[in-house]
């Protein structure tokens, strides 16, 4: 069953139209551990929550299985003062006055006892905050008479204060821009002042509903995000937003937003933050998933519990790459269908939210659970440290943890297509792995979401995922396994960006203290353009032409009038150096660069295993012969690189023992090294 019946007789998907390779290659290795930042460990709390209020007695019996058996948690609720009134007319007392009265009932409840002590995102409505001319220290007040009573002092939680807060600015005022102006002043005033009453409060925005950065040549951009953060960023502890796939209301097709949109989108934001700051601020993505407007207020139908899953999925595997700049992200999953919608003006017959882990049953009295659980349920085990894992297909993402003799990795489908992985495993861990346990979450034949989990001894070096499907192989290893040495990630941003492209003008980006040695690096390229337009531009770093990839993260977004995403460009070390300049052309004029980004993966200097170690020899050639390595055994001052009838070719005279020499500019063929210790060595680029 296709997901364009289910929605609209109308819609039709966007495919990804791009040609596949026969396999994609997955290069995996328990012997490293992988770091992102200063971040390797697995913390759950960040991904896995749902959004259920933390003082709601929604949840009684049923928490022992939603948050013990599946690891998951109140994240977010709509549980601030706002119950009670709207803030203008509520004082300070009569919040403290009412809170008081109920807080011995949801305080008792299990779910507030084990959760509501902190990691909780708190948010509310615009219209139950903001007033033109309203007073923020008054808000501050009534929030902070509040948080007194509602939860404990030293409770570390997040408050994002208003959900959506520029979606219905023409309620408050015909003039946009003026009304977002004060809503950023109002949001800073207020934080300024929550901070100093709790310090570990954490304050932030300003949860837009995804963004459409490119639209109107970034004006969107300009009008909203940017906006915000220039007037309100300085006192925000996190920058909040919501990424979605979603029906384009246009062209009745699915927008997604998985894939490179949300890396392009995340990248800008990044970028402009470390303009203004010089550090790259948090991020909440305060919802992730699908949302189709027209499924609520309709009768609930399990046909649609697998696209949410698929996009639930889709999405979160990217936002488990960047645990360093992610501060939480929270799936779009609500809790008993009764609570949201019912009877209201979107939904006058009342029906239950399409998008609740808890729906009524036939009995119309009792629940069961929906679907959605299979989220909680396919991520359950998954936890501990990273391992090193990488994909040479961007349609393929992965992921990999290691914990308790239990080695976890998860990869995902973007595609439209059925792809064959190459599990290209080291001699060591296949060697160590006693039971291969395959855990799958797809759409089965009857347009379902289905969960199967099986396991075999017999190793597993291939595996065809379907379209769309996310895919755990866990490996069981020795408890006491080893990391043999370590790999840490690093984002490096440039200073430039929303750059206008002019056809066949090179657009410059500076980038400075660029951290460089043994690993790999990319440059990730996003910018908007018409989406018929040439995509696919030339890249050049230090002089160097690097190859475009002709594929990129999810679909091609035909259906759009404008494509916005991120190009992966994978690079030679050798180019790389502490200042570097990336030239971006394109053969067309139009759109915008928005971001570069170069990121590296550095490798310690102890690596061992043979998927990173060149041949056992004093000196070799790697990365196609771009790099020369002399083993530190070799002690000499000013060797040279001679051909084999003795003519210099390249003198190192500065070279340090055991240092590694850039050798692109080298023809193809054979060498030798003269020394002074070891004599000649012969070597091949």
């Amino acid at each position: 069953m296709k997901l364009n019946y289910i929605l609209n007789s109308t819609l039709i998907l966007g495919f990804s139209g791009v040609s596949f390779a026969q396999g994609t290659n997955i290069t995996i290795d328990l012997g490293i551990k992988k770091y992102v930042g200063k971040e390797s460990k697995l913390d759950r709390s960040k991904y896995f929550g749902i959004q259920s209020a933390a003082t709601s007695n929604e949840f009684k019996e049923e928490s022992t299985y939603l948050f013990s058996e599946l690891n998951t948690h109140p994240s977010r609720g709509f549980d601030g003062p706002q119950p009670y009134g709207d803030l203008e007319s509520l004082s300070a007392s009569k919040i403290s006055s009412q809170i008081k009265a109920s807080s011995a009932d949801y305080k008792n409840t299990p779910v507030f006892k084990k959760f509501g002590n902190g990691n909780y995102v708190i948010t509310q409505k615009p219209s139950k905050v903001f007033k033109i001319g309203a007073d923020p220290q008054l808000a501050v007040d009534k929030i902070s008479a509040y948080m007194k009573v509602a939860y404990p002092e030293n409770a570390t939680n997040y408050l994002d204060l208003m959900d959506e807060a520029f979606a219905n600015t023409s309620l408050f005022s015909d003039d946009t821009e003026a009304i977002k102006k004060e809503i950023s002043r109002y949001y800073a005033e207020i934080a300024k002042g929550l901070k100093k009453k709790f310090p570990k409060l954490k304050v932030g925005g300003f949860s837009s509903i995804r963004p459409h950065f490119e639209l109107n040549d970034f004006k969107y951009w300009e009008n909203n995000h940017k906006l915000f953060m220039d007037i309100a960023g300085e006192q925000m502890d996190f920058l909040s937003l919501k990424l979605y796939d979603q029906v384009d209301r246009d062209t009745s097709t699915i927008n997604y937003c998985a894939g490179s949109d949300s890396e392009a989108t995340l990248d800008l934001i990044e970028t402009y933050s470390f303009n203004k700051w010089n550090v790259v601020k948090p991020i909440v993505i305060s919802e992730y998933g699908l949302k189709v407007p027209y499924w609520e207020g309709t009768t609930y139908s399990s046909d649609r519990d697998a696209f949410i899953l698929e996009s639930l999925n889709k999405i979160v595997m990217s936002l488990l790459d960047k645990p360093d700049r992610i501060e939480k992200a929270i799936p779009y999953i609500l809790g008993k269908a009764e609570k949201f919608y019912s009877n209201s003006v979107a939904n006058p017959k009342g029906n239950p939210h399409p998008w609740a882990v808890s729906q009524k049953a036939e009995d119309g009295k009792s629940y069961q659970y929906s679907n959605l659980t299979k989220f909680y349920e396919f991520w359950k085990d998954v936890e501990g440290v990273r391992t090193y894992i990488a994909s040479d297909n961007p349609d393929i993402q992965v992921n990999a943890f290691y914990n308790k003799g239990k080695w976890m990795m998860i990869f995902n489908n973007l595609s439209d297509e059925s792809q064959l992985l190459n599990f290209n495993f080291s001699e060591f861990d296949a060697e160590r792995t006693t039971k291969y346990t395959l855990r799958r979450l797809f759409l089965n034949e009857s347009g379902l979401p289905e969960l199967t989990e099986a396991f075999t001894d017999i190793h597993i070096d291939q595996w065809d995922i379907d379209p769309n499907e996310t895919l755990m192989l866990i490996c069981d290893v020795p408890e006491d396994t080893e990391f043999a040495t370590s790999i840490v990630e690093y984002n490096n941003y440039s200073k430039q960006m929303l750059k206008p492209i002019v056809a066949d003008k090179p657009i410059e980006f500076e980038f400075t203290n660029v951290k460089t040695g043994k690993g790999k690096a990319n440059i990730r390229v996003s910018f908007g353009k018409k989406v018929n337009s040439d995509l696919q531009p030339i890249v050049k770093i230090n002089d160097n032409i690097v190859l475009t990839p002709k594929n990129w993260a999810g679909y091609d977004q035909s259906n759009r009038e404008t494509f916005f995403g991120m190009l992966s460009i994978p690079i030679p070390m050798s180019y790389l150096k502490d200042t570097n300049e990336v030239e971006v052309t394109f053969a067309d004029t139009g759109g915008r660069v928005s971001s570069v980004v170069i990121n590296t993966e550095l490798f310690s200097t102890d690596v061992e295993n043979k998927n990173y170690e060149e041949p056992n020899a004093l000196v070799y050639s790697s990365h196609g012969g771009n790099l020369l390595h002399i083993s530190s055994d070799i002690k000499c001052k000013s060797p040279k690189i001679t051909d084999l009838e003795g003519n210099t070719i390249k003198k190192l005279k500065s070279y340090k023992n055991g240092e590694t020499v850039d050798i692109s500019t080298l023809k193809v063929g054979q060498y030798i090294l003269e020394t002074t210790t070891n004599g000649k060595l012969k070597f091949k680029k």
